[in-house]
């Protein structure tokens, strides 16, 4: 399971081009402060990406 993670974290990472380190630790915060359902904490984490995504733009745009 936990290769699984690595796994998806790396596949993650690569697509939205942020460290591996920072998809694990969402993920880690996810799991400890929501602990919910694996479907929910994964839609979770989608849109924390969403918004580290967003506010990268943002600030690139404002540079």
């Amino acid at each position: 399971m936990i290769t699984g993670q690595l796994e998806r974290a790396f596949q993650l990472a690569e697509k939205h081009r942020l460290e591996v380190s920072t998809i694990l630790e969402l993920d880690k915060i996810i799991r400890k402060e929501i602990n919910s359902t694996p479907m929910m904490e994964e839609k979770i984490l989608h849109q924390v990406i969403k918004i580290l995504e967003n506010n990268k733009r943002f600030l690139k745009e404002a540079t």
